[in-house]
């Protein structure tokens, strides 16, 4: 993580310190990445950037770090609900907002290309690894939610259908980086759509599985 002197920084020179750092890293990943470039790319001398990072690893970190920072203020959490029919509805917009966010800014593809890529001993397969944990958690906190409308299965335990589900998020994610270029606009708006239809085909309640007609919903 970045020395104290980073945060001393005004924002917009943090700003650009961390953009120049992640198109490159997008580029060329971790091992890859010319840290002379993100100096130059920054406006930025090597003596300062010694005085805000320990090493090129600490400013992948970071910029990893503050991808997922932006990441949660961007997507936010679920509006109200008090039905199945509006927990899908809010979980749907949610996966929307994460595809704009993920579409909007051409280095958090390239970034996530590297981090996928990642081998799970590398600084970035640990950074991955803390940010599955972190979502399976979001994940359990909504799905006990969604429980509470019926609109989410109770016969499995929360912390399993967590794990399956943001294993299918994982895979999906992997799925569309690998395919970015090939898909068209009608393609990719479509896709939380899709997402979501899928997530609910494992998380919803079967309408046969129990005979509580509060726990009954059909998938979007």
């Amino acid at each position: 993580m970045p020395l104290p002197r980073f945060a001393t920084l005004p924002a917009d020179r943090r700003a650009a310190i961390l953009a120049a750092a992640a198109e490159e890293f997008a580029r060329a990943g971790l091992e890859g990445a010319s840290y002379n470039r993100i100096i130059a790319r920054a406006g930025a001398s090597k003596g300062a950037m010694y005085y805000y990072f320990d090493n090129k690893e600490d400013l992948f970190l970071t910029v990893v770090a503050d991808l997922a920072e932006r990441a949660v203020a961007a997507i936010g959490g679920p509006g109200p609900f008090t039905d199945p029919a509006g927990f899908w509805r809010e979980m749907r917009a949610l996966c929307a907002r994460a595809m704009a966010f993920f579409l909007a800014d051409p280095h958090v593809a390239g970034l996530g290309k590297q981090l996928i890529t990642a081998g799970s001993d590398s600084p970035a397969g640990r950074a991955v690894a803390g940010h599955t944990l972190r979502l399976e958690a979001f994940t359990a906190d909504l799905l006990r939610r969604g429980q509470a409308v019926g609109a989410v299965r109770t016969d499995l335990p929360v912390a399993l259908l967590a794990h399956l589900l943001t294993g299918l998020g994982e895979a999906m994610d992997r799925w569309l980086l690998t395919r970015l270029d090939q898909l068209d606009p009608a393609e990719l708006a479509g896709l939380p759509d899709q997402y979501i239809d899928l997530f609910a085909r494992l998380a919803a309640p079967s309408p046969t599985a129990s005979p509580d007609p509060k726990t009954r919903t059909q998938a979007p």
